[in-house]
């Protein structure tokens, strides 16, 4: 899927929220680029991108809904413990976030260090699934 997205339209979308947001370069905006690690993101540069992408796209999007998707499948089983995702989470968010290596939603992920894991891909499956709610 990765490699099919660089003529696609919400790829484009999303690029130029984070050219605007980050001021980078657009050849560095890869579908697979680290929003944080790679591109120099930072907390308030993830509010800022997600107000852009909302702007751009005209959709709402919830900056937890992947982990809140994810506590609803798992029921009566806990997210976490003391900040650290559990076992059972774990598997969710792999589901809900295929773009990133399952390496890196390894055992003792902290909650706070979701973000770090999150890729380009990552915003254009939000945008995506934000349009896809729209629609219904």
């Amino acid at each position: 899927m990765i490699n099919n997205t660089l003529c696609d339209d919400v790829f484009e979308g999303v690029r130029q929220c984070l050219i605007e947001a980050l001021d980078v370069a657009p050849d560095s905006i890869l579908p697979e680029s680290r929003i944080i690690n790679d591109l120099g993101a930072d907390s308030l540069d993830l509010l800022d991108i997600t107000f852009r992408l909302e702007r751009h796209f005209k959709i709402k999007i919830s900056p937890r809904d992947i982990e809140r998707r994810a506590k609803a499948r798992l029921g009566d089983t806990p997210m976490e413990i003391d900040g650290v995702y559990t076992p059972d989470a774990l598997l969710e968010l792999k589901k809900a976030l295929p773009e990133i290596p399952p390496e890196e939603l390894a055992e003792g992920l902290s909650m706070s260090e979701l973000p770090r894991r999150f890729r380009v891909a990552t915003m254009m499956n939000m945008v995506r699934k934000c349009q896809e709610n729209k629609s219904e």
